[in-house]
């Protein structure tokens, strides 16, 4: 074997290994952050605000409150529906009465 071909089939042995190790290392971390998320995902929510820090608290505050605008924003949106409806039913209750007297007058 020349020295040339040593050299070309070295560096393919360890360009394959360093690969194998990254994707190695990748999976350990991938791992690593799927146990977390679990132990995270099975303690009690008290815990897990702790457990999270100070931001978690803030950003669980946000939520909360876009839940209770976006709530209160649909309750909103449907009691404008509903007096819409009601609204167009007096109107067709009304047309049909004032029909049914032009009919019998």
């Amino acid at each position: 074997m020349t020295e040339g071909a040593g050299q070309h089939l070295y560096d393919a042995v360890s360009a394959q290994k360093h690969q194998v190790v990254d994707s190695f290392a990748d999976q350990r971390e991938q791992l690593r952050k799927a146990v977390a998320d679990q132990r995270l995902a099975a303690m009690p929510e008290e815990m897990r605000r702790a457990a999270l820090g100070p931001s978690a608290q803030v950003s669980r505050e946000i939520v909360d409150a876009l839940r209770a605008i976006i709530a209160q924003e649909v309750t909103r949106q449907l009691d404008l529906a509903i007096c819409a409806m009601l609204a167009r039913a007096a109107k067709t209750e009304e047309g049909a009465a004032l029909s049914a007297e032009a009919t019998h007058s």
